[in-house]
């Protein structure tokens, strides 16, 4: 199984004050950046971006998952950003995005990166998790969250 607060570290998860989506996608990029498995941060972000083309990552219920698998990272990795106000991201629903789960991975890790995202899901589907998120104050509170579930 996959624990997320594993994935995460207290320099990954970010308190968020962008209130505009390119904001949100360049500041959690280049929190992730300063993982040693991310090799090319203006990559990852053109990745993130081009997902987000696609389909906006912005699934409802004040969540969006920009997610990514590209040759210049060596691991999955995650990270959070969190939003008191909201943030307008083009989410399925069109109400404001609070939470922010970004994944990176490797190009050959389609296993890994899958279960990654079904476990993001998985634990923000909960009306109860999503509430004390959005009310965290630090990262620190987001970790013990993540980690509770």
């Amino acid at each position: 199984m996959i624990f997320l607060s594993k994935l995460l570290t207290e320099q990954r998860v970010v308190m968020l004050e962008e209130t505009d989506k390119e904001g949100v996608l360049a500041r959690l990029v280049h929190v992730l950046a300063d993982s040693h498995v991310i090799h090319d941060e203006t990559g990852l972000l053109d990745a993130i971006r081009g997902r987000e083309l696609i389909m906006s990552t912005g699934i409802g219920f004040g969540i969006a998952v920009p997610h990514a698998k590209i040759k210049t990272v060596d691991d999955v990795t995650l990270a959070v950003g969190v939003s008191q106000k909201g943030i307008q991201f083009g989410s399925l629903d069109d109400k404001p995005v609070h939470i922010v789960v970004m994944i990176a991975a490797g190009a050959e890790q389609q296993d890994l990166y899958i279960r990654t995202l079904a476990r993001v899901m998985l634990v923000l589907k909960n009306p109860k998790v999503r509430e004390k998120l959005i009310a965290a104050k630090t990262p620190g509170d987001v970790l013990k969250v993540f980690a509770a579930y």
